[in-house]
């Protein structure tokens, strides 16, 4: 199967119950008999087709559902606007470029809502498949680990926007409807054993060649991740070498390779629903005429640019009308007629951030700057000196790292939280508080179900 762009739709009784539980889109319970031209999860695992068509309704869900997606409505986008990376135009009021959002937000609850859709579909897949008598273990490993990651994934970024949360591994919906929330810290180590399985089950060759599938080095850049956020700086120090050392990835030095389908540079990346549609970020960003119909860069982010910094010369396009210019981000070229960009998920230049963090937190600072000084060598910059010491040198990479990764699934407010500096948002962010670092849970969530009070603190 070369594309993810076929929605195989799985039902079944238990399925299709918790999903309306979790879209809150009724007040009871309501049982139905199966449709006709639907089949059993029983039948979807009978053999690898439909088992793969399966897997693949679990990246459409990524891909398509707000949350995860690049498009408008995903994190992606709209850290960018929560933080200091875009300033926002369209006549309508927008909570996230306010700092606004509360319990009743809509947007809010559709990441929460569809997040736990796609975290129940990878269950009822681990589910299904492990206990499938039809498929044989050897051929259910790379599936499996694919599954693991997913699920993983959806985790890693619920429990860094909103904390303590509902961490369930069954399709048992009479459980789920009334589970309570598990402590953050606690989640981080139950991802990390999710992630570590997908490691074993996972090699790192890909399914598909263009890398729309995640593999090992895919799972092991996630959980790297992981191992940031639980503080184990020597873990996240191997798992990132191990990656750097692989020489399936490479920096490309033409950074207008950085965002096509065939860079070196990309571990994971989402294809479109067809071979030329363009990129979710292509039709966000991109603007032609003044003034921006929705979003463009801000003043904060163009300013911690270097007119010699490459990335901002092939990166960042301005838009003028003799008299004012805006800018917009573009990393992806392709506005129609897309034929060579693919919504690049992972990249390697993350490792390198992630190994020099890991090691300035290990009081190897010297040895961390190296590693961020072969990315400004790519951009065209001088090196930082060695001679900064750990503070001094968090500040530095914070601003290397949005100069990198600027409109990049919220790279800029995970990397401020990681680090304890959130509070710098307040500067240009004037209704910016400390509730801020975590997203309230749904109220109609709460009302549901009780066990998940109390809302995080200031909602």
């Amino acid at each position: 199967m070369k594309n993810i762009n076929i929605l195989f739709k799985v039902y079944h009784p238990v399925w299709i119950v918790l999903f309306m539980l979790t879209l809150c889109s009724c007040e009871q319970l309501i049982e139905t008999d199966l449709p006709d031209n639907q089949v059993t999860r029983e039948d979807v695992f009978k053999d690898m087709a439909t088992a793969e068509a399966a897997l693949t309704n679990l990246y459409i869900n990524v891909r398509e559902n707000p949350f995860l997606t690049k498009n408008t409505n995903g994190i992606s986008y709209n850290l960018s606007l929560y933080t200091d990376e875009l300033d926002y135009f369209a006549n309508n009021l927008n909570d996230f470029y306010t700092n606004t959002v509360e319990a009743d937000h809509t947007l809010n609850a559709s990441w929460w809502d569809y997040a736990y859709s796609g975290i129940y579909a990878a269950n009822d897949f681990i589910e299904g498949l492990s206990q499938s008598a039809f498929i044989a273990e050897a051929d259910k490993k790379a599936f499996l680990g694919e599954a693991y990651f997913i699920r993983s994934l959806y985790y890693q970024y619920l429990c860094q926007l909103y904390g303590d949360i509902p961490y369930t591994l069954t399709t048992d919906y009479v459980y789920n409807t009334a589970i309570a929330k598990t402590s953050y810290a606690e989640v981080l180590i139950q991802i990390e054993k999710d992630l570590k399985t997908a490691v074993d089950l996972l090699d790192d060759s890909y399914r598909n060649q263009q890398r729309i599938y995640p593999n090992q080095s895919a799972a092991k850049l996630l959980l790297a991740q992981n191992y940031l956020l639980q503080k184990k700086y020597e873990e996240a120090e191997k798992t990132c070498l191990e990656i750097i050392n692989n020489n399936t990835y490479q920096l490309e030095s033409d950074l207008d390779k950085v965002f096509k389908k065939e860079a070196k540079s990309t571990l994971w990346q989402l294809s479109s629903n067809s071979d030329t549609d363009n990129t979710p970020e292509a039709s966000a960003y991109i603007f032609v005429s003044l003034p921006p119909p929705t979003v463009a860069l801000s003043t904060e982010l163009l300013n911690i640019f270097d007119a010699s910094d490459k990335r901002k010369q092939q990166w960042i396009k301005e838009v003028t009308d003799g008299n004012l210019s805006f800018f917009h981000a573009y990393k992806y070229k392709n506005k129609e007629n897309n034929t060579d960009e693919y919504a690049v998920f992972f990249r390697v230049e993350e490792v390198y951030f992630m190994l020099a963090e890991a090691l300035t937190y290990q009081n190897r600072t010297a040895e961390a700057i190296g590693y961020i000084n072969i990315i400004r060598q790519r951009a065209g910059l001088n090196p930082l000196p060695d001679s900064l010491n750990q503070d001094e040198f968090i500040d530095e990479i914070l601003k290397e790292s949005q100069r990198e990764f600027f409109t990049e699934n919220g790279h800029r407010f995970f990397d401020l939280k990681r680090n304890g500096k959130l509070e710098i948002l307040s500067i240009v962010k004037p209704n910016w508080q400390n509730k801020h670092q975590l997203f309230p849970i749904p109220e109609r969530q709460l009302q549901i179900n009780p066990n998940l009070q109390p809302n995080n603190n200031g909602y």
